[in-house]
């Protein structure tokens, strides 16, 4: 509601300077140009802002946002530099080179700006976000390069061709060529001739072997000898009460008749089972117990779940067999939320951050993420449905 009011009033005020400006020269275009200007600064605050909030999160400008719409702001506001009838004075006199102080004011950054984020999405970028959706960046660089190149080189026969046809002199926007050359150079440097680096690819061998790692880590059996040999190494006070205990009652078995043996051999078991479930040997229950303990690191943060959160956070599919068979599952460290794991490793490339929590993600677990099968990311899930 603020962001509304605030492009409203903005928009008003210059719509008014436009108003007053161009009924004092009785021109239209002044007022067009002075509207022109408050969308502008409406246009450049969005962008600081989104800068401001990118850097905040440590976070690429990978976005439609960042690569379409400076690069068109500046050949749109290059384009009406040759037209306006404000500050559209040619700075260079006498050369064929058109440069006003129009263009240089709020063509020329833009111009810079998008020649830059076509440069990154050749060198840094992966992919290009588009809401939800995602493209190839460097696909999108060579679509968006070849289009720029074929806007710029239309306008220029138009508009020359009709200067030609009305006899005006014919100048070259030195905004315009300045974004040819460098579209150029960057298409066939970082584009054709250039190289970019590639993080290891996930195969399903060491999807596998992290996923047998992991279980290998999570599960009971291993949980019982970890508690095993730490009884064994430093025993506890309770532990060596029980021991004791169950020695006594043994050595006293020894010395009565066969009559009371066998009920105090059953006390003894009984005892015994008591024991080794205290002492961390796990029965039916406690493997039940320890199950759902390991559920619980692996369900998303939230206070009311549903299968939704359950998806993946990249392409909001669910975990399914046999059609994921062999991608496994990466969860964030944060907020829980699960991920396929190349398309987690095919975000990692571009940001260090969650992409749904935007929390950094440690680098250790970047280097070396904890890995679920599919297969049992979706008992976790259909643990969840079953018990709602």
């Amino acid at each position: 509601m603020f962001k509304f009011k605030s492009v409203a009033i903005t928009l008003a005020i210059f719509s008014l300077i436009g108003i007053i400006h161009g009924a004092i020269l009785v021109s239209f275009n002044i007022f067009v140009s002075w509207l022109l200007i408050g969308i502008w600064l409406i246009f450049s605050f969005e962008v600081l802002k989104n800068i401001k909030k990118h850097r905040e999160y440590r976070s690429p400008h990978n976005t439609a946002f960042f690569t379409i719409g400076p690069v068109f702001f500046g050949i749109f506001y290059s384009i009406w530099g040759n037209f306006t009838a404000l500050l559209g004075e040619n700075l260079i006199v006498g050369s064929d080179l058109y440069l006003s102080l129009w263009s240089f004011l709020f063509g020329l950054p833009y111009v810079i700006y998008g020649s830059f984020s076509l440069f990154r999405c050749f060198k840094k970028y992966n992919v290009i976000y588009f809401g939800t959706k995602s493209v190839n960046a460097r696909k999108f660089a060579y679509f968006l390069g070849i289009s720029i190149l074929f806007f710029i080189i239309i306008y220029w026969i138009s508009f020359y061709s009709y200067a030609e046809f009305y006899g005006s002199s014919l100048i070259i926007d030195l905004n315009l060529l300045i974004l040819l050359i460098g579209t150029i150079l960057i298409l066939i440097i970082p584009g054709l001739l250039g190289s970019r680096s590639h993080l290891p690819q996930l195969t399903r061998d060491y999807v596998i072997r992290r996923t047998n790692r992991i279980n290998n880590l999570t599960s009971p059996n291993n949980h019982r000898e970890s508690i095993r040999t730490t009884s064994r190494s430093s025993p506890t006070p309770s532990t060596r009460s029980i021991t004791q205990t169950s020695r006594s009652v043994s050595h006293s078995s020894r010395s009565t008749p066969r009559g009371n043996t066998q009920s105090r051999t059953s006390r003894v078991k009984t005892s015994t089972r008591t024991t080794t479930s205290k002492t961390g040997k796990p029965t039916r229950r406690s493997q039940t117990a320890i199950k759902q303990v390991n559920y619980k690191h692996y369900r998303p943060k939230a206070a009311n779940l549903s299968i939704e959160d359950f998806k993946c956070i990249f392409c909001f599919k669910l975990p399914e067999l046999p059609k994921d068979n062999g991608r496994g599952i990466i969860i964030c460290p944060n907020c829980r939320y699960p991920a396929h794991a190349d398309e987690f490793k095919d975000w990692l490339r571009t940001s260090g951050l969650c992409s749904r929590c935007n929390a950094p993600i440690p680098l250790n677990y970047r280097r070396n993420p904890k890995i679920i099968s599919v297969k049992s990311y979706s008992i976790i899930y259909k643990d969840f449905l079953r018990k709602r």
